[in-house]
């Protein structure tokens, strides 16, 4: 742990009042334009600067993962090493800037270890402003054949709004909602889409009941989808933690394997 990270809430603290002091003398004092620049820009610097850390920080940590759990490591991936993640109708709503990142490939791939890339969406907030959120996705190459489906999970919103929700999102998104007949899919916290009528026979107990148990012990809800040959797992809107990286691939690689029993 760096000095940074060691003494971040007290930086943090610290900038704040400096910059709030300087906005207000900024504020009630009579200066010339180029004044208000140089005070504009010694208030942005620290915040640059670490921004700037953070992201040469996470590609740090990434590479030092990638060489602890044998993957090769891509901070900048080719178009053709991240075309497979594309292949999915989630990616649009995942990632609506079109762009992956941080790629991570294993080394020696037999269906264990999945792929893992990073991409970020922008949104406008209430205010106007613009927003960007990351999400680290998980696939997995699967040596059988699935029906398609999408599993996303529902906000607080969309619980509020009620059923009808599930048909203005598939319709915005051009997805078909699925209803389980037989088995007591959670459809109170996740939408399920598909078009295939036999996908109820694959999404089995054992599944289900690894989704109820997440949400039992309000755990972040994930999303799944099946593009019919591979299989992508995520948080939505989370780019996890060094730590939290191995919690997910394990947990993601039960959910896949209890898929195609």
């Amino acid at each position: 742990m760096d000095f940074f990270e060691k003494n971040m809430s007290k930086l943090i603290i610290v900038y704040c009042v400096f910059a709030i002091s300087i906005f207000i003398y900024v504020l009630f004092a009579n200066l010339n334009e180029f004044v208000n620049w140089i005070v504009f820009l010694t208030l942005m610097a620290p915040y640059l600067a670490y921004a700037d850390y953070e992201i040469k920080r996470r590609v740090i940590d990434l590479k030092e993962y990638s060489e602890k759990n044998s993957f090769d490591f891509f901070a900048k991936p080719e178009e053709v090493q991240i075309s497979i993640f594309k292949e999915f109708k989630s990616a649009k709503i995942i990632s609506n800037q079109d762009r992956f990142f941080n790629l991570l490939v294993p080394k020696n791939n037999k269906g264990m270890q999945p792929l893992i890339v990073t991409s970020s969406s922008e949104h406008k907030t209430w205010g106007g402003d613009s927003k960007v959120y990351f999400t680290q996705i998980f696939l997995y190459k699967l040596n059988i054949e699935l029906p398609k489906f999408f599993i996303q999970r529902k906000s607080r919103i969309d619980t509020l709004i009620g059923k009808n929700r599930d048909y203005d999102v598939a319709k915005k998104n051009k997805l078909e909602v699925y209803k389980f007949k037989d088995k007591k899919f959670p459809h109170n916290k996740y939408f399920f889409f598909s078009e295939d009528s036999n996908v109820e026979n694959v999404i089995n107990d054992e599944f289900i009941e690894l989704l109820n148990i997440g949400i039992k012990r309000k755990k972040a809800l994930i999303n799944i989808e099946s593009n019919g040959k591979n299989l992508i797992l995520y948080k939505q809107w989370s780019r996890h933690s060094i730590e939290l990286m191995d919690f997910y691939s394990n947990l993601f690689r039960v959910l896949k394997e209890s898929l195609i029993k």
